[in-house]
């Protein structure tokens, strides 16, 4: 079985394919883990602001008027990204 040096420069090609697959694979994986964290994290946020603004909502008559129509302005703006 003589060695053949074509074949095992094949063989080492493949070999570093097919880590640059894995290695590729596993980053694609941790990205989209990472979108699905950010994305339960932001859904939280966006449950907390909203119980803010109902509390903000309910006691908004004892705030300046100034402040109600910031807080109104602020509160469309969230309204219209949310």
């Amino acid at each position: 079985m003589p060695f053949d040096c074509a074949d095992a420069i094949k063989s080492v090609g493949e070999a570093f394919t097919s880590l640059f697959n894995l290695l590729r694979t596993n980053r694609e994986e941790q990205c989209q883990s990472q979108i699905v964290k950010d994305k339960k994290r932001l859904k939280k946020a966006t449950n907390i602001a909203q119980e803010a603004f109902r509390l903000i909502d309910d006691n908004k008559h004892y705030l300046p008027d100034d402040v109600v129509k910031k807080y109104e302005k602020l509160r469309k703006e969230f309204d219209e990204k949310d």
